[in-house]
């Protein structure tokens, strides 16, 4: 017997309610972010078939195994050879048909991709309207990751993050850094904060740090949004509007300036013989950035600047952090990325057992614990050497 998620016992719950007339079905839909004709659906299948109705139908069901190297290899041979000429689609068919290969397009197409074999055909240009640039500095900084050879093989692959100024076409910050992850992108964020003051909004584009995206057709649609990122969190707790770009010629403002970066930039950065992300840095902000700003930036349509400073109390650490939220287990402990914290004592409160705390990673990696917005003393527990050692002699 299958048992019920708590988000499936609620909806069943709901739905009885509304078998039973103590329900209505649009406010059913309302409370379940369901259409009403989902809830007449659902509430015939609760009459038909009981509890199990409102079970996910690809609970249990097993998923098709990734392709296999073998695989990808003779699809590639494929496609140089007996199907070369074919495009897609078309080869896709003779896959699945002819050569018993049950496959994709999409997947045909990142396998041909990735060994270079296929190039991404040019679409033909959209008509774009020209946007004013933003009347006050601070009113609006486009930000964005570049990612591009910038040490030209000499170093470790680097990501450049930045912002630029949609007003002045400045750049308050940016830094090189070796991932593009959502830590890096914060960095950056508070650097630019920390230095001119909180932004009016964000321009960016809709990667995985920034928005929450499904492309599921009709549930998405339906639910609405999903939750919040933790860049999202941050910025809506600063008060600052997140605007999302449909395209990167939407933001061609910092997508312009990346692209002169990746010429100046580089070129400098190979004149100097920088090596290390280290030594990318300290040029960029101490030679690069001000030299550029000087030459490119250009006044805004009016005086004055829309950055606001940051509300005395405000502690930029805990604002662009890692949250997550944990449940206090009974010996007052609670794990966090494989690791466990024991919570101590204070003088309000003896034990913590089963209480919903908030974990907040900084940037720095220090790990800082709240319970109701005050902040808990922990130590991390570690093992003994002879305690791992019995462990790993169990298994």
């Amino acid at each position: 017997m299958e048992y019920l998620t708590l988000r499936e016992g609620h909806r069943y719950n709901v739905i009885c309610e509304v078998i039973r007339g103590y329900l209505k079905v649009q406010e059913a839909a309302e409370g379940l972010k369901l259409s009403e004709r989902q809830i007449y659906r659902v509430k015939a299948r609760v009459e038909e078939e009981g509890m199990g109705a409102v079970i996910h139908r690809s609970r249990g069901v097993s998923r098709a195994r990734r392709l296999t190297q073998k695989v990808k290899g003779r699809i590639i041979r494929l496609y140089e050879t007996k199907y070369k000429g074919f495009n897609l689609t078309h080869m896709t068919e003779f896959l699945n048909e002819e050569e018993g290969i049950e496959v994709s397009r999409e997947s045909v197409r990142q396998i041909l991709l990735e060994d270079g074999c296929y190039t991404r055909r040019k679409r033909r240009s959209k008509h774009r309207q020209w946007r004013e640039p933003s009347a006050r500095e601070g009113q609006m900084l486009q930000f964005d990751t570049s990612d591009h050879d910038w040490l030209e093989g000499r170093g470790p692959k680097v990501y450049l993050v930045g912002g630029v100024d949609d007003a002045t076409s400045s750049v308050p910050g940016a830094r090189f850094a070796l991932s593009d992850s959502c830590i890096e992108n914060m960095r950056v964020l508070k650097e630019i904060v920390e230095k001119k003051g909180i932004p009016l909004s964000i321009y960016c584009d809709k990667d995985s740090k920034f928005k929450i995206t499904r492309h599921g057709g009709v549930h998405y649609n339906l639910k609405g949004e999903y939750g919040e990122t933790q860049i999202e969190r941050a910025l809506r707790e600063l008060g600052v509007e997140i605007i999302y770009a449909n395209s990167p010629q939407a933001k061609g403002r910092i997508e312009r300036k990346w692209g002169a970066f990746q010429d100046r930039l580089c070129s400098e950065l190979r004149l100097h013989g920088i090596s290390t992300a280290e030594a990318a840095n300290r040029y960029l902000w101490e030679e690069f950035l001000p030299k550029n700003n000087r030459q490119f930036a250009h006044p805004p349509r009016e005086k004055g600047s829309a950055y606001r400073p940051v509300p005395k109390g405000i502690d930029l650490d805990n604002i662009f952090c890692i949250k997550e939220e944990r449940t206090v287990n009974s010996d007052n402990t609670i794990s966090y990325k494989s690791k466990r914290y024991q919570i101590l004592p204070n003088a309000y409160r003896i034990s913590f057992a089963k209480a919903r705390v908030m974990v907040h990673e900084h940037i720095d990696g220090s790990i800082h614990i709240f319970y109701k917005n005050k902040e808990l003393k922990h130590r991390r527990i570690t093992r003994s050497k002879n305690r791992q050692k019995a462990v790993a002699a169990n298994y």
